[in-house]
């Protein structure tokens, strides 16, 4: 693996055989190690040239350490929401704030790989999801494969809006049943807005938390190589 900058992101870039690349986007607090060793489970034959993109923002995560981020967040909010259960309507009724700005940015690295990959498969992990899923809705043209890890929904009348526009790109979906901090019951609506607009599409729910489990990797695994 190396590192480069790819249309001013910092980028950790594993070369393959082939010419498809697929784009990883992490989550909040993460940074783009976080999700590189995932290439090795995904991709054992090295077929894909991966970028995993390093989120813009640094954020203090606690004990003198610190991250990376796509968009801030409120944690206190957040915290707040979780705990009083007011949750969907945290990001269900609105766009974070940032989202735009850091779509802005990914989908400008996507223009640049798809001049040098004859496919840009796209995905994330929860924040990074997130943003994964609005460079779709933005503009899906150079993108020929979705994958949300730890996704929920955001701003449905966009969303509403937009969705049909993604009916014929394979999208794959993943969420912990336990999530803590997405909470399940948003993930699955927006499974079912997907379900219902996207003719390739699939859910995998399962039984943890925030994470990214074995068995959805392998799942992942098979999506990703699937014609």
């Amino acid at each position: 693996m190396e590192f480069m900058r790819v249309s001013n992101i910092d980028t950790i870039y594993k070369k393959g055989t082939g010419d498809q690349a697929v784009i990883v986007l992490h989550g909040y607090g993460a940074s783009f190690k976080d999700l590189a060793p995932l290439h090795s489970y995904l991709d054992p034959q090295g077929l894909f040239n991966w970028y995993f993109l390093d989120g813009p923002l640094g954020v203090d995560i606690g004990m003198g350490m610190t991250g990376r981020a796509w968009f801030p967040i409120d944690m206190m909010k957040l915290q707040i929401a979780q705990m009083n259960g007011t949750f969907e309507t945290l990001f269900a009724d609105h766009n974070p704030e940032g989202i735009f700005e850091a779509r802005d940015r990914v989908m400008k690295c996507i223009d640049e790989i798809s001049q040098i990959h004859s496919k840009v498969l796209l995905g994330g992990f929860s924040q990074g999801s997130m943003v994964s899923l609005s460079c779709a809705l933005q503009d899906v043209s150079k993108i020929s494969k979705i994958f949300l890890l730890s996704s929920t929904l955001f701003d449905q009348d966009l969303m509403n809006e937009k969705v049909s526009g993604l009916r014929d790109i394979p999208i794959f979906q993943s969420h912990g049943q336990g999530d803590m901090v997405l909470p399940f019951s948003l993930a699955k609506r927006l499974s079912e807005l997907l379900e219902k607009n996207v003719a390739t599409y699939e859910f995998h729910p399962f039984n943890g938390g925030h994470e990214i489990p074995l068995n959805v990797i392998e799942r992942l695994k098979e999506f990703l190589i699937r014609e």
